[in-house]
C-alpha cells in the first residue's frame, strides 16, 4: 500500500512550502543565533595543549610586544592583542591559551512561546509571581537554517537568552516545508515591578 505522502504531487508540495515561507516572513520576528564561536591560538602567550590554557609564559620581549601592539592598532585596531608580561596570567587571553571570535547572525523567525498551551498568544506574559509561558519558545524558520541551528551555541529571541533543548527537525509536506527550532530560557527578562502592579490594581 502507498504511502499519503506519496500521492502527493512535487508540484503541490512546492506550493505548500512556497505558502509556508510567506507566512512565516510575513509574521516573523529576528532571532539572534549565536555561532559556535572561532578559536586562534593567542597572540600574546604559548598555548599548552596537553592542559588546554596558557602556558603562562609571554612570547615577546618588553619591546617586541610594544612594537607589535603599534602595528596592530595601525591598522586601525584597538583591542589588545599584545602585551608583555613577566609570568602569570596572560593579560590578552586571560589564561585561556586561546582567543574566541564571536559570530552572530540574524534570522527570521516565527516566534511561539509557550507552545503547549492551548491559550497562547505567542508572546510572553507577565504576572506579578514573574515570568509565565517564557520557558520554552518554538521557533518556525527557512530549512536553509537547519545546519546554523544545529551549531548554534546560543539564541536571543524578544531580548530573552535561550538554549536550543532539542536537534532542529523539519516538518511539512515532503519533511521540508519549515524548519522547527525548540528552546528553552536561561534567563528570565528583567521586568519593571511598578509596570506589573499597575496591571493589577
Amino acid at each position: 500500500m502507498a504511502r499519503v505522502g506519496s500521492r502527493i504531487r512535487p508540484k503541490t508540495k512546492e506550493k505548500f512550502k512556497n505558502a509556508i515561507q510567506s507566512v512565516i516572513e510575513g509574521l516573523s520576528r529576528s532571532v539572534l543565533v549565536y555561532k559556535q564561536p572561532l578559536k586562534s591560538e593567542c597572540t600574546n602567550c604559548f598555548y599548552d595543549k596537553m592542559t588546554d590554557s596558557s602556558t603562562g609564559k609571554c612570547k615577546w620581549s618588553p619591546v617586541e610586544a610594544l612594537q607589535k601592539q603599534k602595528e596592530w592598532e595601525d591598522l586601525g585596531f584597538s583591542t589588545i592583542r599584545y602585551k608583555y608580561f613577566v609570568k602569570g596570567r596572560c593579560p590578552v587571553c586571560k589564561g585561556k591559551g586561546y582567543l574566541e571570535t564571536v559570530r552572530k547572525a540574524w534570522i527570521n523567525c516565527l516566534v511561539t512561546w509557550n507552545p503547549s498551551s492551548r491559550d497562547y498568544i505567542g508572546e510572553i506574559t507577565y504576572t506579578p509571581a514573574g515570568t509565565e509561558g517564557s520557558s520554552v519558545v518554538m521557533l518556525k524558520t527557512n530549512p536553509k537554517h537547519l545546519d546554523l541551528f544545529k551549531n548554534a551555541d546560543k539564541i536571543v529571541v524578544d531580548n530573552v537568552e535561550c538554549k536550543i533543548s532539542r536537534l532542529p527537525f523539519l516538518r511539512g509536506l515532503g519533511n521540508e516545508s519549515v524548519l522547527i527550532v525548540m528552546a528553552f530560557t536561561t534567563e528570565k527578562p528583567k521586568v519593571d515591578s511598578e509596570e506589573i502592579l499597575k496591571e493589577y490594581r
